[in-house]
């Protein structure tokens, strides 16, 4: 019987290690699989870092191309307002041609009044019977019974 016995917490020893060894080794599965995981999401992080990095400085190198436009433009647009500060006629853009602004410039801006002919009477009050008053009596009608 302790021969039995003996065999018995054997076979039961050895059941009981073949289960503690699968669930040891499927812990070491577990973490290698893991640690795998994150070593290519590390990678994945790494990649876009990287591409985020050469996007923003691409970005930044746009910006300052076009500020430096911008700059130059508003330089331009200064020496514009300042040659045009130095007087109207040493402009180089005209609004009106050379001839139009010539002829607005001494053209008399005092209004002239036409000069009436006071000879001659309105047309309205030409006779002596037109108008609202004709000038003769009217004669009032006898009323008849």
């Amino acid at each position: 019987m302790d021969l039995l016995v003996g065999l018995l917490l054997l076979a039961v020893g050895g059941i009981i290690g073949f289960f503690v060894a699968k669930y040891v080794n499927k812990d070491n599965q577990r973490s290698t699989d893991k640690a795998e995981s994150e070593q290519t999401i590390q990678e994945l992080m790494n990649q876009q870092a990287a591409e985020h990095i050469k996007e923003t400085k691409q970005i930044a190198e746009n910006l300052n191309a076009q500020s430096a436009i911008l700059k130059q433009q508003i330089d331009a647009y200064e020496q514009l307002l300042i040659s045009q500060k130095a007087g109207p006629e040493r402009s180089s853009l005209s609004y009106f041609g050379e001839h139009t602004t010539a002829y607005l410039r001494n053209k008399s801006t005092k209004p002239t009044r036409e000069k009436l002919n006071a000879d001659i009477q309105p047309l309205d009050f030409s006779s002596q019977s037109s108008g609202l008053f004709s000038g003769t009596k009217e004669v009032p009608a006898k009323e008849s019974k």
